[in-house]
């Protein structure tokens, strides 16, 4: 499991060509994303790897981003032979489009800003990005695992809880990440 939650996280924010990187790293400049990706890994890495190992040995449907539970009650157990193989089933679901997170970000942040977090609240806006628990200040996890097709769409045609065109609901504006 932590091979995968790795590689998740590369995906997501470390690799050159990751999520993230593609769509902020030239908006921010060189120093400024190296900075930020400092930043995402000293603070928020260990608690979006740990997600992957919880202490019940399982990882669960959350449901649909709408609500629910989910109707499968899909789950994992993480110390089991087939767990790595049933991993690629189970997304970790933002609940707010990374695309316009990253877009409102964009919108927030001067061209060449003086740092990769000017003018908004950066653990706001990384919570948003990486948080899989809930906040001091009581704000829910914003990444959930759901159900979802696997690469290769062995179930094309089923009803999985992941589903891309849900995030659209709930995009955010930049008062989200503004201080």
């Amino acid at each position: 499991m932590w091979q995968r939650a790795q590689k998740r996280w590369s995906a997501l924010v470390a690799a050159p060509r990751s999520r993230i990187a593609l769509q902020m790293r030239a908006h921010l400049g060189e120093d400024h994303w190296q900075a930020f990706v400092r930043h995402a890994e000293n603070k928020w890495k260990t608690q979006f790897l740990r997600a992957f190992e919880p202490s019940t040995h399982v990882l669960a449907c959350a449901g649909p981003i709408g609500g629910g539970p989910c109707p499968y009650q899909f789950s994992i157990y993480t110390h089991s032979i087939a767990a790595e193989s049933q991993l690629q089933y189970l997304h970790l679901d933002h609940t707010h489009d990374l695309s316009n997170v990253c877009a409102v970000w964009r919108q927030a942040v001067p061209q060449f800003p003086q740092s990769w977090h000017e003018d908004i609240d950066g653990d706001r806006l990384c919570h948003m990005l990486f948080g899989v628990r809930a906040t001091e200040r009581g704000e829910p996890p914003c990444l959930y695992f759901r159900c979802g097709e696997a690469r290769g769409g062995l179930y094309r045609g089923r009803r999985f809880c992941h589903a891309s065109s849900a995030h659209f609901a709930q995009a955010i504006t930049i008062d989200a990440i503004i201080r």
